[in-house]
């Protein structure tokens, strides 16, 4: 798979890190929270890493369904802001 990104952010440096003797690299607390990240790297070299969250195919057609998303968007919305009643199933 071959994914090409042009990177138009600007990028500051947040440390220097040491390779072990099996060229592995800690991160420590930059990728915390995260499990997985997407590697590029361009044509000096350069290595960006972009921390990726995966979520399960069952899940995918949410996020290919504009309208769902925003609908789901707008409660979630709501919710935050106190803005929610009680639903009696029995009624439905």
């Amino acid at each position: 798979m071959q994914n090409n990104i042009k990177i138009n952010a600007a990028f500051q440096e947040i440390g220097t890190r040491t390779m072990d003797d099996r060229n592995r690299l800690t991160l420590g607390e930059i990728f915390k929270g995260y499990k997985r990240v997407r590697l590029y790297k361009n044509d000096r070299g350069e290595v960006l890493l972009q921390p990726v969250v995966e979520i399960p195919a069952s899940e995918l057609w949410l996020f290919q369904n504009k309208e769902a998303l925003e609908s789901i968007q707008r409660g979630l919305k709501d919710a935050s802001e106190g803005k929610i009643t009680k639903l009696n199933l029995d009624e439905l």
